[in-house]
């Protein structure tokens, strides 16, 4: 069956999301996210996009960009492919990190744009991690701190409101719209899985899972599932399908 065709505005803003293979995490700590960031940082840069919000989930990425009808999917490529073979560099690990084609939509106008932003901002806070104005890997401290040197424009979104003050309003308002989302209910534990399956199978990265033969990588799910650890978080902290994770 063929693939939809990527549907594109005139606006030129596009609101897209990366996602990781299978629900696996991204990120596992601070250099990853910094990494992650650093190449959006350049890419949107070389290949004049704006960049107006961001919000790094543990398995997905939320952007809202513009001026980015001819160059969007080149810019997630070149982010994608510079961040797998980083992370499969670091961790030891091969083959995909992300799930097929990154996710866009159009945002054509101001009202859905303004929906957009605070959608974004707000998505730490809906998974239940941390309060969008205290979590870290999100783009909102460049509204605390205007002066703070940053890729993200912040000048178009105050001008669209009219005042920082009247743009601070609106992103305290709860957001109840879902923009475009992936279900996502994160654990809090994945760091202790992390370590327990080091530990438990004496590897350096739980990615070395994925290398053994079916029957072994079943049978070290099987051990994992016995302590608690659902299927989901296997999957998105090893890599492993879901379907040899049911058949352990």
């Amino acid at each position: 069956m063929s693939r939809k065709p990527r549907v594109y505005g005139t606006s030129g803003f596009y609101h897209v999301i990366l996602r990781g293979n299978n629900k696996q995490n991204l990120f596992n700590d601070v250099e990853d996210r910094k990494f992650f960031l650093e190449k959006l940082k350049k890419y949107s840069n070389e290949l004049g996009i704006k960049v107006y919000a961001f919000c790094l989930m543990n398995n997905h990425v939320h952007v809202l960009i513009g001026n980015a009808n001819e160059n969007m999917s080149l810019m997630v490529q070149k982010i994608a492919n510079s961040y797998v073979y980083y992370f499969n560099r670091k961790y030891e690990r091969s083959g995909h990190l992300f799930q097929g084609r990154f996710k866009s939509e159009p945002v054509l106008d101001d009202e859905y744009f303004k929906t957009v932003y605070r959608y974004i901002l707000q998505n730490s806070e809906k998974a239940g991690l941390e309060t969008f104005d205290r979590y870290r890997w999100n783009s909102f401290y460049t509204l605390k701190n205007t002066r703070r040197r940053s890729f993200v424009d912040t000048e178009y979104v105050i001008a669209l409101f009219g005042s920082r003050k009247k743009l601070m309003n609106f992103v305290y308002q709860r957001e109840t719209i879902n923009c475009m989302e992936y279900e996502n209910r994160l654990v809090f534990t994945d760091c202790r899985v992390l370590e327990l399956i080091k530990k438990l199978f004496g590897i350096s990265s739980p990615y070395k899972l994925e290398r053994l033969s079916i029957d072994e990588q079943k049978e070290k799910c099987s051990v994992l599932k016995k302590l608690g650890i659902s299927m989901s978080q296997i999957a998105r902290i090893t890599g492993i399908s879901r379907k040899i994770i049911r058949m352990s």
